[in-house]
């Protein structure tokens, strides 16, 4: 698989997860973040940079479960939602 091609990939979830979180309210967006803020202390703590790809992987992660997991129901897939949204802010910060 060449860079373009990943690259490619990831501008296509980037995108996917930019629509659906599109109308989130603005007390919604303040603690996306501030959790973001939390998330990236955290990773500081434990010696983890904030990439592109961690921030994917997680957006990636939570898609993954979220298709995956109907039977969960609506409280899961929110907090699954908020996890792909942690990971766009992370990504555009």
């Amino acid at each position: 698989m060449g860079d373009e091609h990943l690259t490619q990939g990831r501008d296509q979830l980037v995108t996917l997860v930019r629509r659906q979180t599109a109308e989130t309210d603005c007390c919604q967006r303040a603690e996306t973040v501030l959790r973001a803020e939390a998330m990236r202390a955290r990773f500081a703590t434990i010696g983890i940079a904030v990439t592109p790809e961690i921030c994917t992987s997680l957006m990636a992660a939570a898609m993954l479960l979220a298709s995956t997991s109907e039977e969960w129901g609506g409280d899961y897939r929110d907090a699954l939602a908020d996890l792909a949204a942690l990971g766009l802010e992370l990504f555009d910060t």
